[in-house]
């Protein structure tokens, strides 16, 4: 051994030392972490993957035949990305899961701190209630519940009802701030409104001069019905040019600001037209997809996958993304980018 190899091994010996001491003070050397804590692009710990609705609705339906949605208070299969499994989340952010409602089941009044949104993948006839207005669903609906709004569901038909939960419950958990109430007696909230009130009153693109004391929430508008959007985004692709590197994106928004629908959570649909290949696209907020129409592909980083109608799949941040479609391919998607963009963080990169 040279004399510099034995410095060096001293030095080592004197820092590894002088680290030991100062554990018993709860200190830690920011120059052993600094490169990991502020590094010079975003590292997502999530992972890109894919949840097939053909492989994973058995397992749903299975579900409701071991406990009700009563016991459970809420029947859902959790969406864990592979890579954070036992932690609840699909991204650093975010969380996705698969709820079941059986026929004549009703899921039990409550709130919380959290942020919900409700996109539907199985539904005719049961409704989400949110402060004490019903919503009833159909198949690709989207339908928000607000933070702190009393909600519960209820399936009034004779077939099962799945819609996708996304939730910002990684984010409120990492700011210490989850809260839950339970309605009183774990009944329903009396009626409050005719079903499809607030749609009425917010949903073409009019606000009321003095809405009234009715509403209670933080946004006026909580349901986004499939038929209007879908027909939305079929007329902006006759006047609208294709963005290379999204095709054709459009985002959901609150109406009494133009913004994102929630405080935390954005939401969007996308057309992808039949034999466009987008171009690489990266951004900060990971981002959770469901395949509404349509067959294509997505590529993601160096993996690939195939996609079919229902599919869920999960785009990390900062991961480069891009879509091919082999048929008109339509896309719903949400992302924690309100999040960001309150803070002033949100980039992207086209690539």
């Amino acid at each position: 051994m040279s004399i510099t190899d034995e410095n060096a091994e001293g030095v080592d010996q004197r820092r590894a030392a002088f680290y030991r001491s100062l554990a018993p003070h709860h200190m830690a050397p920011l120059w052993e972490t600094l490169h990991a804590l502020v590094p010079r692009q975003p590292t997502s710990s999530c992972v890109p993957a894919i949840w097939r609705y053909a492989d994973v609705r058995p397992l749903l339906m299975k579900a409701g035949d071991v406990i009700t949605a009563e016991e459970a208070e809420r029947r859902v299969l959790v969406l864990e990305n592979p890579a954070m499994s036992g932690r609840a989340c699909i991204t650093q952010t975010l969380y996705a899961g698969l709820q079941l409602i059986l026929p004549r089941e009703v899921a039990p009044c409550h709130r919380h701190t959290q942020s919900a949104l409700r996109f539907v993948m199985e539904a005719a006839g049961a409704f989400t209630a949110v402060n004490g207005e019903r919503a009833y669903m159909s198949r690709w609906d989207l339908i928000l519940t607000p933070q702190w709004s009393w909600h519960d569901h209820g399936n009034e038909t004779e077939e099962p009802i799945v819609w996708l939960d996304g939730l910002d419950i990684p984010l409120l958990r990492f700011l210490d701030a989850g809260f839950a109430e339970q309605f009183p007696d774990r009944g329903a909230h009396p009626k409050t409104l005719p079903p499809g009130d607030s749609l009425a009153r917010f949903g073409a693109n009019l606000r009321p001069v003095r809405p009234g004391p009715a509403w209670h929430g933080p946004n006026s508008l909580f349901t986004y019905p499939y038929a209007r959007w879908r027909q939305a985004i079929e007329d902006a692709r006759r006047g609208v040019a294709w963005d290379a590197h999204d095709g054709l994106k459009m985002e959901f928004t609150d109406p009494r600001t133009g913004g994102s629908i929630m405080p935390t959570i954005s939401a969007f649909c996308q057309l992808i037209p039949r034999g466009l290949t987008t171009q690489p696209l990266r951004s900060t907020d990971g981002s959770v997809y469901v395949v509404v129409e349509g067959e294509g592909r997505t590529q993601i980083g160096d993996i690939s996958f195939e996609l079919s109608e229902g599919d869920v799949f999960v785009v990390p941040a900062w991961a480069e993304r891009r879509f091919s479609a082999g048929q008109d391919l339509v896309l719903f998607s949400y992302s924690d980018k309100a999040t960001q963009k309150r803070l002033g963080l949100w980039r992207e990169q086209a690539l």
